[in-house]
């Protein structure tokens, strides 16, 4: 059965005071094991795990959980001005009037990159998947059911794009992947769309920003990533975005978690039209 668009904004709206309060909730339910990792809702596996398979990220992670990111760092003046014309909704942006917002989910427009990776940190129910190909990774996201490829085979990201004789960006950028050990596996994403939101209180990133994303699988089980942004032209230096964990599971299925435009121009109206904002 498919998700509402309101529950999927419900849980979108919801993420910077989920990641603020789940850590102590969790851990009074004892949901959580000594390293951190998610353990409510997914099969018991043999304790204590065993070693992390080489060069091996296959299977679904459910995740994130004690997402530990850096402050964001202060804005250029192009920055500051693209984030002043964004209005979020929601919690943590302290605006409860959808009708004021333009975050372009709201009418179910693509998350992008890395913004996808908070739809998971909602619940412990964000699962993503890794599959592999004789020259790439796919990570398959159960939220809006979107998937990456991932280039494996030594090729260079692109230097620019949306200029002649480059490719066009994309929402989830280009990825290309090396491994740098046998636990641990880098991925460099550039050229990402510049229209959806770094995150949902409207932080903007750039379509030549560098984002690195570093899975380090500890053991058989477990699974820590850290995602960095660098973005000079919005950003006046770098920082860590996600610093969370993940945990392995298996025999589970993704669940039909769309957001489906008519809803969601539909939710928008009803809760907009009380404002006295007109929808166009």
């Amino acid at each position: 059965m498919r998700n509402s668009l309101a529950a999927s904004i419900v849980l979108l709206i919801g993420v910077v005071t989920f990641l603020a309060t789940e850590e102590g909730r969790a851990a009074q339910r004892g949901r959580i094991t000594g390293e951190g990792f998610i353990t409510e809702g997914v099969p018991k596996m043999p304790n204590p795990p065993g070693p992390a398979p080489k060069r091996d990220l296959t299977g679904m992670w459910v995740g994130p959980q004690n997402n530990k990111p850096d402050p964001v760092p202060p804005m250029t003046p192009a920055g500051e001005a693209l984030f002043k014309q964004r209005h979020p909704y929601g919690p943590a942006s302290r605006n409860d009037d959808l009708g004021a917002s333009n975050d372009p989910f709201i009418t179910c427009d693509p998350l992008g990159f890395p913004r996808n990776l908070l739809a998971h940190a909602v619940s412990s129910r964000g699962r993503f998947i890794f599959g592999s190909a004789p020259d790439r990774l796919l990570i398959a996201y159960e939220q809006q059911r979107v998937w990456r490829e991932i280039w494996m085979n030594g090729r260079a990201l692109p230097k620019a794009v949306d200029v002649r004789g480059a490719p066009e960006s994309r929402y989830y950028g280009h990825s290309v992947g090396h491994w740098e050990n046998d636990n641990t596996l880098i991925i460099d994403t550039t050229g990402v769309d510049e229209r959806p939101w770094l995150d949902e209180l409207g932080h903007p990133r750039s379509s030549s920003a560098r984002i690195q994303e570093r899975y380090t699988r500890v053991d058989q089980y477990n699974l820590q990533l850290t995602v960095t942004v660098d973005d000079p032209k919005f950003y006046t230096k770098p920082w860590t975005w996600m610093r969370a964990n993940f945990y392995w599971v298996m025999g589970q299925e993704f669940a039909e978690t769309f957001c489906i435009p008519s809803e969601g121009i539909e939710y928008r109206d009803s809760l907009a039209k009380p404002s006295g904002i007109e929808i166009k």
